[in-house]
């Protein structure tokens, strides 16, 4: 313990582990980015939030060896980080100064950090490492990805029950915190089984399957007034292909018609609002319908635009995804009443 300090001295050596300690877990993050760009693949964001971080990483992992490396070196980061604090720690101790204490306080975090982030509970990096070990020596990632992620909730479920027990005989706070790390646990560990029934479901469809081939079109030189009164008040559209001809010039959705002041829309046209074509998202309509599904997830779109010979000629959306999907999921039982029956 720190004691006799000036108060100024206690706030500025809070604030300093406060900014070190967000550091030190961008460090973390951003190792896992730069290995994952290494390899070729693209980041998009880094988020940063009170159990930690999430790199958003575009492609999933080509192979184990991939997926191991891009998942250790956060931990390995962290690890190694608490090392240089001790060295620091062990170099500087003086009994009671600020650099006394901040370093042996991010000595102590990181290695938990390391450590915890080991844990083989999917989505933590030690869940993906599990995950990276059981596809290369099973050499099925679907079924690592199921494997880690059961292991994830048992793990997430475990914490939830020392949390609920330490609640009432320990300590209420380390309870509390129990019992929303392994609610995180858990919660994650099923939306990565949904996700992975969601890729068994969708196994062998193209995105063709899930098109809508009457895409709503608009053409670029409509007024924003015209577009509203005479197509989204009637046709009840949430997004609309901008053409000239055959050509695609862009996509507008609602979203971007309500930026508009309603005084301004007769004199604004479509083409000053909408997404030009340059910048739309587009796929081929024989390309595999996950594929799909993971660009509308990672990226948070409504709607992809389907070209083929340069041309659009339809408009994949996440209802048509659920329908694909409800429509296997028929056919699946049928074909398992039938086998019984048989």
């Amino acid at each position: 313990a720190y004691s006799g300090w000036p108060t100024p001295q206690y706030w500025i050596t809070g604030i300093l582990a406060s900014a070190l300690l967000f550091a030190c877990v961008l460090a973390h993050e951003l190792s896992h980015s730069l290995e994952a760009m290494r390899r070729g693949r693209k980041v998009t964001s880094i988020t940063l939030f009170f159990l930690g971080g999430v790199s958003q990483i575009e492609e999933e992992s080509r192979s184990a060896g991939e997926e191991f490396w891009v998942s250790v070196v956060g931990p390995l980061a962290s690890l190694a980080l608490s090392g240089i604090f001790l060295l620091l720690f062990l170099n500087f101790r003086d009994g009671n100064s600020s650099i006394t204490a901040l370093t042996q306080y991010l000595a102590i975090v990181n290695l938990a950090i390391g450590i915890f982030n080991l844990t083989p509970a999917f989505p933590l990096d030690g869940g993906r490492v599990l995950k990276a070990v059981v596809w290369k020596f099973s050499g099925n990632e679907g079924r690592a990805a199921t494997i880690s992620s059961r292991v994830g909730s048992v793990i997430g479920f475990g914490m939830i029950a020392l949390g609920i027990f330490t609640l009432f005989s320990a300590s209420r706070y380390t309870g509390i915190w129990l019992i929303v790390i392994g609610w995180f646990i858990q919660s994650a560990a099923a939306s990565v089984r949904n996700q992975q029934d969601s890729t068994i479901r969708l196994s062998g469809r193209v995105v063709r399957d899930a098109m809508r081939e009457d895409m709503p079109t608009i053409e670029p030189g409509t007024s924003i007034h015209a577009l509203v009164e005479r197509h989204i008040a009637t046709d009840f559209e949430r997004a609309y292909v901008v053409v000239l001809g055959d050509t695609l010039q862009g996509l507008i959705t609602v979203t971007d018609v309500k930026r508009v002041p309603l005084e301004a829309r007769p004199f604004t046209w479509v083409s000053q609002v909408m997404t030009p074509a340059s910048k739309v998202v587009t796929l081929t309509p024989d390309a595999p319908l996950e594929d799909g599904l993971g660009i509308l997830a990672r990226r948070g779109f409504r709607q992809l635009v389907i070209m083929e010979d340069d041309k659009p000629i339809g408009l994949m959306t996440r209802a048509g995804v659920v329908r694909v999907m409800e429509v296997s999921d028929i056919l699946h039982r049928e074909s398992r009443s039938s086998d019984t029956k048989a």
